[in-house]
């Protein structure tokens, strides 16, 4: 009987725990990445000479210095529709138009992306592709 009791007693608590670190885990990233999943990133600054991007820190009033490679690919991303009236049932591919870190411009939306862990820094330098988004 005290076999059963406990074994009940920890299978409860493992599934309360999943359930409560799945939950705080959700709220945590909507909190930091907005409930689209990704960070929406807006360069405000391009230092062409030195190869950084700075963008604004999607959740502080922070910046965060983004070093960029010569291996970095840096992508225009173009729709087949305006992306604030897109149609109601189509099926797209996006396309994809490789250009140079020159035609950056401040203002500009992009999703970065990076081989490495870039959460809490605000300097990062293993940039593997830039999509400026519409």
């Amino acid at each position: 009987m005290q076999k059963k009791t406990l074994v009940i007693g920890v299978l409860a608590g493992l599934v309360l725990g999943l359930a409560a670190g799945y939950i705080f885990g959700v709220k945590y990233q909507k909190q930091f990445f907005g409930s689209k999943g990704q960070p929406e990133t807006v360069i405000s600054e391009i230092d062409i000479q030195r190869k950084l991007i700075t963008v604004k820190h999607p959740t502080k009033d922070r910046d965060i210095n983004v070093i960029v490679k010569d291996s970095s690919e840096i992508f225009k991303v173009e729709f087949p529709f305006d992306p604030k009236n897109p149609p109601s049932q189509a099926s797209f591919a996006p396309k994809y138009t490789k250009i140079a870190l020159q035609d950056l411009r401040p203002g500009n939306h992009a999703l970065i992306e990076s081989s490495e862990n870039i959460y809490n820094k605000y300097e990062f330098d293993d940039v593997k592709s830039i999509q400026v988004l519409p």
